[in-house]
């Protein structure tokens, strides 16, 4: 709360100071003796006779000799400040319009030490008021970078979170080219099982229609036994499409060497080679006919990889954007925090320096409040014979205003009563010209009559309020009316 306006009391300053007044106060003292008690009374009882005098308040002049006992009055000397307690009782406590010269000048002395004191108090208190300012104006700082370290962490945040959905729709988007490429790979493997068997039995029945067979059919066996040699021929025989009766006849068939064999035996051996034979072909031309196919569940499972490897390549991408993003939170949410611990560990300096301004302008009000106000109360304060008077001129004063106010009712009054007249007037005069329009040989109104009847109009607007309505009554009366209109 700032401190009350300095009154005009103790405003008042000139360029005489207490010291040097002081004296000229004691000499104007020793010529014109002011109000004292008889030596012997003591010097409490005699302050409160003359408190008492003056109807002064213990308070109000306690309040006073506080300003000259201020610790902050160091321009007022030890022998001033005593001379000024010893006057003060017989000055500041009379009324204003009762002091004579050498108290109004005790009265100035105790202004200008008050405003010393204020003045220093003031300056005093501009010096905080500075200090709190520029302690505001930092903390007002540190507010702001804390906002701003939010602001950027709350973008740091959103940049964060869009970049981890975008990592979640890529990441997405792999584990569907993972799933695109083992169904591909999943369709090539069973598609190349059967096309890699073909050509596995193709190459077995090729070896064996030029190894084993041919060494049965022809008898040239070597070392081999030929039951041995038919027992591997008997797994490939059962990939041919072999009736039953000629399955069973190749065994003998083919263990019976090419000179025991008869013309069944040799027709059963033609009849395995031409299986064989087709068998073989059969299987060439599948391998042939699920080439394309093969290839192109190649080119499925290769797309699928590049498919794969790009998303691979987009997760990885987005993973990278997204850490520079988590780090960059990091840092905002470091900054912030950072932020925030200056303006917790600003705070007791910040409350110290408010304190002390606090302080310091609390002492300023108080000294407003209690010493200034009791100065200018006791510094204004009129005798009783005086405030009588004033009183007495306050009342003659109202009274005056008052008959005033009573004498421009009373003429608007009249006023509206000579227009209530005029009208009526006006009025019996148009009745009466409209009673006589109708006949041509009506003489004029004599101009005798017309004058007189202006002139009692003009003599009515002289008369008083009180004649009004005789006025009125006469202008209505039967008589009169048959008269103006004549």
């Amino acid at each position: 709360m700032a401190p009350k306006k300095v009154s005009a009391g103790a405003k008042n300053s000139t360029e005489t100071s207490a010291v040097d007044v002081a004296p000229k106060v004691a000499s104007a003292s020793a010529k014109r003796p002011a109000e004292t008690a008889p030596a012997e009374e003591p010097a409490s009882k005699r302050l409160a006779a003359v408190l008492k005098k003056h109807s002064v308040t213990q308070t109000l002049y306690k309040h006073v000799v506080e300003i000259l006992e201020h610790p902050l009055a160091v321009n007022l000397s030890q022998s001033s400040r005593e001379m000024l307690l010893s006057s003060l009782p017989y000055s500041l406590c009379v009324p204003s319009d009762e002091r004579q010269e050498f108290q109004e000048a005790t009265v100035k002395m105790m202004s200008q030490v008050m405003s010393q004191i204020l003045s220093t108090m003031q300056a005093s208190l501009d010096i905080e008021n500075e200090k709190v300012a520029g302690s505001e104006s930092k903390k007002r700082e540190l507010e702001e970078k804390i906002q701003e370290a939010e602001a950027a962490l709350s973008q740091a945040q959103g940049t964060t979170s869009a970049h981890q959905g975008e990592l979640n729709l890529v990441s997405s988007a792999l584990q569907g080219a993972n799933a695109e490429l083992s169904k591909a790979k999943d369709a090539q493997i069973a598609g190349d099982v059967a096309q890699a068997q073909a050509g596995t039995d193709k190459d077995a029945l090729e070896a064996a229609v030029v190894g084993n067979l041919e060494k049965l059919k022809s008898g040239d066996m070597g070392d081999a036994a030929p039951e041995t040699l038919y027992q591997s021929l008997e797994p490939l025989m059962l990939k041919l499409d072999l009736d039953t009766s000629l399955r069973t006849a190749t065994k003998p068939a083919l263990l019976n060497t090419p000179q025991g064999r008869g013309l069944f035996d040799n027709k059963v051996v033609e009849e395995l080679e031409k299986s064989f034979a087709a068998k073989i072909e059969e299987l060439t031309n599948a391998i042939t006919d699920g080439q394309p196919a093969s290839d192109a569940r190649m080119a499925l499972v290769t797309a699928a990889q590049d498919k794969v490897a790009e998303a691979e390549a987009a997760q990885n991408a987005a993973a990278d954007v997204l850490a520079s993003a988590r780090a960059v939170q990091k840092e905002a949410q470091g900054s912030l925090k950072a932020a925030k611990a200056s303006l917790t560990e600003y705070r007791p300096e910040f409350k110290k320096a408010t304190e002390a301004r606090d302080q310091q302008q609390e002492q300023v009000q108080t000294f407003m409040d209690a010493n200034v106000a009791s100065f200018d109360m006791l510094n204004t304060k009129i005798s009783a014979k005086k405030k009588k008077a004033m009183a007495a001129a306050a009342a003659q004063s109202e009274a005056a205003a008052k008959a005033a106010a009573e004498a421009e009712e009373s003429a608007k009054a009249a006023i509206e009563a000579e227009s209530t007249v005029a009208q009526a007037a006006a009025a019996q005069e148009a009745a009466a010209d409209e009673a006589d329009a109708p006949v041509s040989n009506t003489p004029a109104p004599d101009e005798t009559n017309r004058a007189d009847v202006e002139a009692a109009t003009e003599a009515d607007t002289e008369m008083s309020v009180e004649d009004v309505p005789k006025v009125v009554e006469a202008a209505t009366d039967p008589g009169n009316v048959a008269k103006l209109g004549a």
